[in-house]
């Protein structure tokens, strides 16, 4: 079955089977962004650098300066305003559930931390000691970039359209270069999602371990994601 041989939105939508992990995850991003809100003031259309930096976000200054490494994966959960996260949920639901059903829920987690990670690395690497970098377009990124990389490697697992995960791919960074945002964390987190494809290929000939190591994958990143939350929680609290 082709999850992308026409409309993906409309598909999804159609048969309103959304995947039970990619839906955790967009509560995730909703949750953090409420908690965003309420230490900014309660605002929703744009949350000051001031608070993004205390709560998480991946400033060089601080994520290297200071080894404030979980900002790498705690960055990924925030977002600069309204906009930004019904963007990037939008997205996340899409192509978070295609995955789901095809390759299993195990590898949504994972691959979206992971390219989460590298994003950040390569963000915080490249952009100026001050700028401080949010949101999960990079796990995103990473996301389709392993779907689009694995309809090359393992073909017969999925059924995703390579050429128009492609497309999205281009076509979203052109728009990044145009709007000025973090290409930077765009294109760590496609490495970070091709590194997860080549995993998948590895066993392309044995379908019950590709859901078996995605689990694994699933339970790391959770495990990842969770520590970085207590240890930003923990941090805030100490200012």
């Amino acid at each position: 079955m082709n999850e992308f041989s026409s409309n993906p939105s409309t598909r999804i939508r159609r048969t309103a089977q959304y995947g039970p992990v990619t839906i955790a995850l967009s509560v995730v991003f909703g949750v953090v962004f409420l908690v965003e809100s309420y230490v900014d003031g309660g605002g929703l259309w744009q949350i000051s650098a001031s608070t993004l930096g205390k709560l998480g976000g991946n400033a060089p200054v601080l994520t290297f300066g200071e080894g404030q490494w979980w900002r790498l994966v705690t960055a990924a959960l925030m977002h600069g305003g309204l906009l930004h996260i019904a963007f990037n949920t939008y997205a996340n639901l899409i192509i978070g559930s295609a995955i789901e059903k095809t390759l299993g829920p195990g590898w949504v987690l994972g691959p979206f931390v992971f390219s989460a990670i590298t994003g950040s690395l390569l963000s915080a690497y490249a952009n100026p000691a001050n700028v401080v970098a949010i949101g999960a377009s990079g796990g995103i990124f990473g996301l389709v970039a392993m779907a689009a990389a694995i309809s090359y490697l393992a073909p017969r697992l999925v059924g995703f359209s390579r050429s128009v995960l492609v497309q999205w791919l281009v076509f979203a960074l052109a728009i990044g270069v145009v709007a000025g945002f973090d290409n930077w964390g765009h294109v760590g987190g496609i490495v970070g999602g091709a590194i997860c494809a080549l995993v998948v290929a590895l066993f392309k000939r044995q379908p019950v371990w590709v859901r078996k190591v995605g689990w694994v994958g699933a339970a790391l990143g959770a495990l990842v994601m969770a520590g970085s939350v207590a240890m930003a929680a923990q941090h805030y609290l100490a200012l």
